[in-house]
């Protein structure tokens, strides 16, 4: 298999393994080890029984261990590789994905099916991520590349094997199964999905493309057009008490708000801006979170000063430079929208050093003008100045 290229800015896994993680693992194991322990000590004459249930639990996690084997072989042979040649672009998408996470690529292949869904098949030896035709045929490209991402995650993480060795006594088997996978590992399957999503928005670097996905997958892609997100985000209140965080760790994964939450504090930490190959993280979307999902991120705090902004000559509508870094562009993921056949996905950003601001063109097709002059080259801007994108006009100035 080639290798993927080495990126700038190394990830390790250290920088996106949600906190506590590793203890809630090493704390659940030692549970139930004291309770084994427990068991033979009060009930010295059962031992028999007590080795029996444990045979029988090693037994069905042996025969589940070789059964995925099968699968993933079989796999070879009935599922569609993603390759150079064939769906080169799944294929670069989940070789870049692998090669940000500092990690070896992984294969993937594609399984014709209604549903959308993404999963790892394997255990420690070259395990590999299967996409259902349906996501691939309705999410954009920077949204199948989170769960790529995702599944990389858990992959390098190593929470697939547990995940294996936990499925033959865990959703399929009533009651004691489910208690067992959901309860007693509960808090670390929900910390192991937290820390595969900070692995996934590390790779895409967009919280609007993680949270947009995330959404698309619970709700679907027709539907997902229809949301209000901060009226949905706002559910979270219908989930902010004791007894909804016990039953949050019967559900197997984290509350789709609670998950959205911690991945924008994740996003907006300063921790994270040094991982970063950009100046920012492209934030667009949190205009449509509700503000305590904003606020409980570490951002730079709100300055006292009026803040700078952009003014569209056409429409009169106001653009707050409110950030390190605000894009420009035709494409959706941008701060500022325009929607202008002469205006390129990219085409020009206000990074802010300092208290000043500087307009760059980022190598648009028809250039951005200041005051009539073409910039070619980071141009620090003053309060009255005129910039023209394309036909685009605005005013750079401040609030009143």
């Amino acid at each position: 298999m080639e290798r993927a290229k080495p990126s700038p800015g190394t990830v390790r896994l250290s920088d996106y393994r949600y906190p506590g993680e590793l203890w809630s693992l090493i704390i659940t194991f030692t549970l139930i080890t004291l309770v084994y322990a427990l068991l033979i000590w009060i009930f010295p004459n059962d031992l028999g029984q007590i080795g029996k249930a444990l045979a029988f639990t090693l037994a069905g996690i042996t025969v589940y261990v070789l059964f995925v084997l099968i699968q993933q072989r079989a796999a070879t042979g009935t599922l569609v590789r993603a390759s150079p040649r064939q769906f080169p672009e799944l294929h670069d998408l989940s070789m870049e994905a692998a090669a940000r996470l500092s990690m070896r690529p992984v294969r993937v292949y594609v399984k014709r099916a209604a549903g959308m869904k993404v999963y790892p098949l394997g255990l420690w030896s070259k395990p590999l991520i299967v996409v259902t035709s349906s996501m691939v045929d309705h999410l954009e490209k920077e949204e199948l590349q989170f769960f790529i991402a995702r599944e990389l995650s858990h992959i390098h993480a190593g929470h697939t094997w547990l995940r294996v060795l936990l499925k033959p006594v865990g959703s399929d088997v009533a009651v004691i199964g489910r208690l067992l996978n959901t309860m007693i590992f509960g808090d670390w399957v929900n910390r192991s999905e937290l820390t595969a999503d900070r692995g996934a928005f590390i790779v895409c670097e967009s919280l609007t493309t993680s949270i947009r996905a995330m959404l698309k997958f619970a709700v679907g892609v027709n539907l997902f057009n229809q949301m209000d997100i901060e009226e949905f985000l706002d559910q979270i209140h219908d989930v902010d008490n004791i007894g909804s965080r016990l039953t949050a760790l019967v559900a197997g994964q984290p509350y789709l708000t609670h998950r959205v939450r911690k991945l924008t504090e994740f996003a907006l930490s300063a921790d994270v801006q040094r991982l970063m190959r950009e100046e920012h993280t492209r934030t667009r979307i949190l205009k449509n979170l509700p503000n305590e999902f904003v606020q409980s991120g570490k951002r730079n705090p709100p300055s006292r000063q009026p803040q700078p902004l952009l003014v569209s000559a056409a429409d009169r509508q106001r653009f707050m430079l409110d950030k390190e870094c605000t894009r420009i562009g035709r494409s959706q993921e941008n701060d500022i929208v325009i929607e202008h056949g002469r205006i390129s996905r990219r085409h020009a950003e206000i990074t802010r050093r300092g208290q000043a601001y500087y307009i760059v063109d980022k190598g648009s097709s028809n250039g951005v003008w200041l005051n009539g002059k073409k910039v070619a080259e980071p141009t620090r801007l003053a309060f009255g100045d005129h910039i023209l994108i394309a036909e685009q006009e605005y005013l750079f100035t401040q609030e009143s």
